[in-house]
C-alpha cells in the first residue's frame, strides 16, 4: 500500500503542498471528472476503494518559509494505518479483574489507576491540529523521538554506549496544553513508526491514585503498574506509550521529604518509579512522557533520567488570538454563531434551542465574512477599524497575555 501510494503520487503530482489533501484516487463512490474529460483507469490507485483519505502533513527537513515542495527534490514516506474506535480500557495488562484485596480485606480500584487507549484512535484525530504554541515545539519534539526511536530500535545498536531513556518531561504554568500535547505526540508516534511497530498503545497513568491510603502500598502499587506495562510491551509490535500526569505526585524530592519529616511511603513510590524507569530502559518500544507544573518540587534523580525537559509557556498575544480564533470559527461552521450582515435580520428568537445570533451594538461592527480572520489580515486591511470583531478578538488576546504575566 505504502510503495502504490509513492508511485502514484510521484507519477501524478509535480508539487505537494502542506496540509493538502489529494483527491481523484480512486476512492469509492468518487466521479474522476476534470475540466477537460474524465480520468483513466490507469489514473486510480488500484486499492484506492479502500483508502479513507490521503494527506499532506509534514515535511522533516530543514525549516522552509514556503509549504510548497517538488517532489523530485524530497522522499517521500507514506504511511497506512487503520483508526481505532475509542474504547477506554481501565485495565492495563492481561488480568481484567478492576479491583485488588488490601490488607484489611477491603478492595482498592485499579480501573482508576489506568487508562489504555488504542493507538492510532479516533478519538484523538484533530489533536494535533488544535494545539498552537509560540514557537514550533510539537513538531520539534515529534522529529526529535521519531529518530531517535528509529535510531534505537537498531539491532546492532549497542545500549551501553549510545544511552537514550526514552523520557520526556513537559514542564510549565497549568492549563497550556501539556498533557492534549503527550497525547498528540503519542498518536503522531504510533503513525511515524508504522513501518516498526504494527500498532500502538496510550497508557495514562491517574498518579494521584497511585499513593494507597494504606502504609506502604503505594510502592507495591507503582510496581505492579509497571509489571503491566512491561507486560504489554513483550509484544515487540506494539509502541507502549506511557503517559504519567502530575508526575511530581509520584517523584516528589526525597530530600526535602527526609528533611521535612515526612511519611516513608511517598518515599517508597519514588524509589519504586526510579527503579522500573530504568528497566524500562531495555525496552526498545516504550516511549514515557510526563507532565508537571512544578519542576522544583520532581527529584533530582528523576530529572538525571530525563532526556528532554520542555518548558511550555503561557501563549503569547498571537497564539492566544489563534486559539481564540480556531474556537470561534468552529462555532461558525457548526452554526451555534450566525454572522449577518443586516441589523434587521437578526432574529427574535430566544428560545433554549436557538444559535447564538450576533446582537447590533454601537461598538461592534457586524461581521461581513464567514469565519475570523488571520491575524496578519487583522493587521493589514483591520487595522484603522478598531470595532471590527478582528479586532476586538485581537484587543482579547492581548489583555489575556497581560493577565497571565
Amino acid at each position: 500500500m505504502r510503495d502504490e501510494v509513492s508511485d502514484w503520487l510521484s507519477h501524478h503530482f509535480l508539487h505537494l503542498k502542506i496540509d493538502q489533501e489529494v483527491k481523484d484516487y480512486g476512492k469509492r463512490g468518487h466521479h474522476y471528472i476534470t475540466n477537460t474529460s474524465a480520468y483513466k483507469e490507469t489514473d486510480r490507485l488500484n486499492h484506492g476503494n479502500i483508502i479513507d483519505s490521503i494527506y499532506v502533513v509534514d515535511c522533516s527537513g530543514s525549516d522552509s518559509d514556503s509549504t510548497f515542495f517538488t517532489l523530485e527534490d524530497v522522499h517521500l514516506d507514506v504511511q497506512a494505518y487503520e483508526l481505532h474506535d475509542p474504547v477506554d480500557s481501565a485495565s492495563a495488562g492481561p488480568d481484567r479483574n478492576n479491583s485488588t484485596p488490601t490488607s484489611d480485606g477491603e478492595e482498592e480500584d485499579r480501573g482508576a489507576h489506568v487508562r489504555v487507549t488504542q493507538l492510532p484512535s479516533k478519538h484523538l484525530v484533530g489533536i494535533w491540529d488544535s494545539l498552537i504554541f509560540d514557537d514550533p515545539i510539537p513538531a520539534q519534539l515529534l522529529r526529535f523521538t521519531t529518530r531517535m526511536m528509529s535510531i534505537m530500535k537498531h539491532k546492532d545498536l549497542n545500549p551501553t554506549i549510545m544511552n537514550w531513556n526514552r523520557l520526556i518531561l513537559l514542564y510549565g504554568p497549568p492549563g497550556t496544553g501539556k498533557t492534549s500535547l503527550c497525547r498528540a505526540l503519542a498518536q503522531k508516534l504510533t503513525i511515524r513508526l508504522g513501518k516498526q511497530f504494527t500498532h500502538g498503545k496510550l497508557v495514562e497513568v491517574n498518579s494521584q491514585t497511585m499513593l494507597s491510603k494504606w502504609f506502604g502500598e503505594s510502592g507495591k502499587l507503582v510496581g505492579k503498574m509497571f509489571e503491566q506495562i512491561h507486560a504489554m510491551a513483550d509484544d515487540e509490535d506494539s509502541l507502549v506509550c506511557v503517559l504519567i500526569d502530575e508526575v511530581e505526585t509520584l517523584t516528589g524530592s526525597r530530600e526535602k521529604a527526609a528533611s521535612g519529616n515526612e511519611v516513608g511511603d511517598a518515599l517508597r513510590a519514588t524509589n519504586q518509579l526510579l527503579t522500573a524507569l530504568d528497566r524500562l530502559r531495555h525496552r526498545p518500544n516504550v516511549m514515557v512522557f510526563c507532565t508537571s507544573n512544578l519542576l522544583a518540587a520532581i527529584d533530582s534523580a528523576f530529572l538525571d533520567r530525563v532526556d528532554i525537559k520542555q518548558y511550555i509557556p503561557n501563549p503569547c498575544a498571537s497564539a492566544a488570538y489563534e486559539i481564540f480564533r480556531s474556537c470561534f470559527n468552529e462555532m461558525i461552521r457548526c452554526k451555534l454563531l450566525v454572522p449577518v450582515d443586516d441589523p434587521s435580520d437578526v432574529a427574535e428568537d430566544h428560545s433554549p434551542d436557538a444559535p447564538m445570533q450576533q446582537q447590533p451594538d454601537s461598538d461592534w461592527e457586524l461581521m461581513k465574512s464567514v469565519s475570523f480572520p488571520t491575524l496578519a489580515e487583522v493587521n493589514i486591511r483591520l487595522w484603522n477599524r478598531p470595532y471590527s470583531p478582528g479586532r476586538k478578538l485581537c484587543s482579547l488576546a492581548q489583555r489575556c497575555e497581560v493577565s497571565s504575566h
